[in-house]
């Protein structure tokens, strides 16, 4: 008997001292807290694009030539039909004073065809005659009828020698109205790629002198929305964005077309969506970069979890505490897969819940035996001890059965 006194004992002592250091830690835990609220929680998803005029009209030379002059520079102002260069004329002048020369040459042939084919007419029917009555001999008559047949395929060559050349004549006045570069609406020079004495050669492709943008009053962002979110999307969609230029300022847009055709760089696919922007400010510039947030999804007046409440997990030494039966609905709990912490009267409670649209800080409940202004645990703060012995749970993901 005194020999299971003596065991006892000290088995005694080691069971006091554990259940004061568990219950001292346990008491000495700290939570943190945030209550559930009722506000508007916003689903955007953002994307980087690129800031371009609505429309960008490029000017080049339908001929060759050496620019002679320049009327237009940077961030000129132009009207459709102003002239914004010259090629030099002369050549083109030439050109048309030959062509005019050449439909002179034919329309003289052409005259002298009709001349010589009035002529082997009057001939031919005169050996006519003279064969009826016997005069002439069959040979002469189908020389003569050979010859006033000629005459007429004649007429017809000078006929289609002056179209031709009439043709030539058209051309070179056009290459020679070509010489004189216009603009072909109203807009701003955002850039000029040619300098007087440079020559330009128009052969298989048009050389570029001039980019003309119709309006920077009204711009557009080409933004490469990646293939996981470009589902969200859809055509009428608010949209926001800041520049580099302008880091403290906002920029508000809308949604006006998706494009069809896939962008893929690096194995990474993304489709160009655009967003219609007011530049009345003439803040934002061509070629900026826009950092673009897309708002996809909103609701308001609904009950908000903050993030940090689904990646807490409580330490190891309260699980053994927490009351897994304690949860309101198991099943509902089973079909969800996720679950929050709150404090019901000091103690940790599980709740089964079911979230809906998130933004960066706070998640909506769907459903949930949660209320507003209840305390939610974010966190804890574990006593010295404890954090020596036991390694905390991660946070990084909502807690899941």
């Amino acid at each position: 008997m005194k020999k299971y006194i003596l065991i006892g004992i000290p088995c005694l002592a080691a069971i006091l001292v554990a259940s004061i250091y568990f219950l001292g830690n346990k008491e000495s835990i700290q939570y943190k807290t945030e209550k559930i609220e009722r506000d508007t929680i916003s689903k955007y998803i953002t994307a980087t694009g690129t800031i371009n005029p609505v429309r960008t009209v490029i000017i080049g030379s339908q001929v060759t030539g050496l620019i002679s002059k320049l009327y237009v520079d940077f961030n000129s102002e132009v009207k459709s039909g102003q002239i914004v260069a010259q090629i030099d004329p002369v050549p083109f002048e030439h050109q048309v004073k030959r062509a005019e020369a050449t439909l002179a040459t034919a329309i003289a042939s052409l005259e002298k065809a009709k001349v010589n084919s009035r002529n082997n007419s009057r001939n031919y029917h005169r050996s006519k005659r003279l064969f009826a009555k016997k005069v002439v001999s069959i040979e002469e008559l189908d020389a003569a009828r050979t010859t006033y047949q000629a005459g007429l395929a004649d007429v017809k060559l000078a006929e289609s020698q002056v179209l031709q050349a009439k043709a030539a004549l058209e051309i070179a006045k056009t290459d020679l109205e070509h010489t004189v570069i216009v603009s072909p609406l109203n807009g701003i020079v955002i850039s000029r790629n040619v300098d007087v004495g440079q020559t330009v050669v128009s052969s298989f492709q048009t050389p570029t002198l001039f980019n003309i943008a119709e309006d920077l009053v009204h711009m557009q962002v080409n933004t490469n929305v990646d293939e996981a979110d470009i589902g969200m999307v859809q055509v009428g969609q608010n949209a926001k964005f800041t520049v580099d230029a302008f880091p403290e300022d906002f920029f508000e847009g809308k949604v006006s077309e998706i494009r069809m055709s896939p962008i893929i760089f690096q194995n990474v696919v993304t489709y160009d969506t655009i967003i219609n922007v007011d530049n009345s400010s003439l803040k934002l510039k061509p070629g900026m970069t826009a950092n673009t947030s897309i708002l996809v999804a909103s609701a308001e007046n609904v009950l908000r979890v903050p993030n940090a409440a689904l990646r807490y997990t409580p330490s190891e030494i309260l699980k053994g505490d927490v009351d897994r039966k304690a949860l309101v609905d198991r099943k509902f709990a089973k079909k969800t897969g996720l679950h929050i912490w709150v404090l019901d009267k000091g103690k940790l409670k599980q709740v089964a819940v079911k979230l809906g649209i998130g933004d960066d800080s706070f998640t909506e409940i769907l459903e949930g035996d949660v209320k507003e202004g209840q305390e939610v645990v974010i966190g804890e703060t574990l006593p010295k001890t404890a954090e020596k012995g036991q390694q905390r749970v991660p946070w990084g993901r909502a807690s899941r059965y």
